[in-house]
């Protein structure tokens, strides 16, 4: 990859998933303050509910009513950023940070809402900070805003063609969540980028393990194993990617090959295992998901597929 190129992080459906739960960090965030408190107790009155079930009017309205509240301020740039209205955002974290320049929970969205706008340069400011205030707190390593703030930070450096400067911050996100696929494939592509093939491998098969379908990690995986001249894995890779796009002739095609070729390498016999699935194939499935627990016997796919083709062969049971 040029060194001049800019990466674009390509993510899976996973990542849809992460403004919803950067809402419930920034309202922790706001509401942990007394103002926070007096802002949900005075103005929402709904009960238990969340200022994400209140309406934009609700929220705008507490603005006018008192405009100097931080608080009020942040809650309604956190429900511009989840309906995708990231100037607004913007807009209101930047007046909560004007006047008040330690305010985390504006850090946070307009880091965010900055990188959801391609605008990453604007977004390393908000985050660089909130990420210096918060990585070296007593529950750091459990901090899942701080997990989020490093992610974003990842992707923006990874925008901005520092995949050096993504590693660090990246390997952070992992120490809070290893379970972030996402964070995993973003990491695998930053070693990638740096000359650290067999470290991003690692990567995108702990990403592939967590979410089977993630296509832009087998995608990846054919540049890395083309990169260390590994054709039988490249052969993999390739069957893989084309299972994810439902193409299944194709994938049994490479993964035919791939097992054949690499006859103790689990992943590839559990990928046409499934593949010989939804071509119809159950009985020849069951036989190369038996190799695949053979060869790996706590991979939790390869478990599921064994459950399920014996349901479907042995239905009486």
């Amino acid at each position: 990859m040029s060194a001049t190129k800019p990466i674009t992080p390509k993510l899976s459906t996973k990542t849809l998933q992460r403004t919803i739960w950067l809402v419930g960090i920034v309202l922790v965030l706001v509401v942990l303050s007394f103002g926070g408190y007096y802002y949900w107790d005075r103005y929402i009155h709904l009960g238990d509910k969340s200022p994400l079930e209140v309406d934009i009017a609700h929220l705008e309205q507490a603005i006018r009513d008192d405009p100097q509240n931080p608080d009020a301020r942040v809650a309604l740039a956190e429900y511009y950023l989840t309906k995708g209205m990231y100037p607004d955002a913007i807009e209101q974290a930047n007046q909560v940070l004007n006047a008040y320049p330690d305010n985390q929970g504006a850090m946070l969205v307009a880091g965010v809402a900055a990188v959801r706008m391609n605008k990453p340069e604007e977004a390393l400011e908000p985050l660089e900070k909130f990420v210096a205030l918060r990585k070296d707190g007593p529950m750091a390593n459990t901090d899942t805003a701080l997990e989020t703030a490093y992610y974003f930070l990842g992707e923006s450096y990874m925008a901005l063609d520092r995949p050096q400067d993504a590693i660090p911050v990246l390997e952070g996100a992992l120490v809070i969540n290893r379970t972030d696929a996402d964070a995993l494939y973003l990491l695998g592509q930053a070693y990638q980028a740096t000359g650290r093939p067999e470290d991003a491998l690692q990567q995108y098969q702990k990403a592939v393990r967590l979410v089977p379908d993630f296509t832009e990690a087998y995608t990846a995986m054919i540049e890395a194993y083309s990169t260390l001249n590994q054709e039988d894995y490249v052969a993999y890779a390739r069957g893989m990617q084309a299972f994810t796009l439902k193409d299944y002739q194709t994938a049994r095609t490479h993964l035919e090959y791939a097992t054949n070729a690499l006859p103790d390498f689990a992943p590839a016999f559990l990928g046409l295992a499934l593949t010989y699935e939804k071509l119809g194939q159950p009985q020849a499935a069951l036989q190369a998901v038996d190799r695949a627990l053979d060869l790996d016997p706590t991979d939790f796919a390869a478990q599921q597929a064994y459950g399920r083709l014996q349901s479907i062969l042995n239905p009486q049971e």
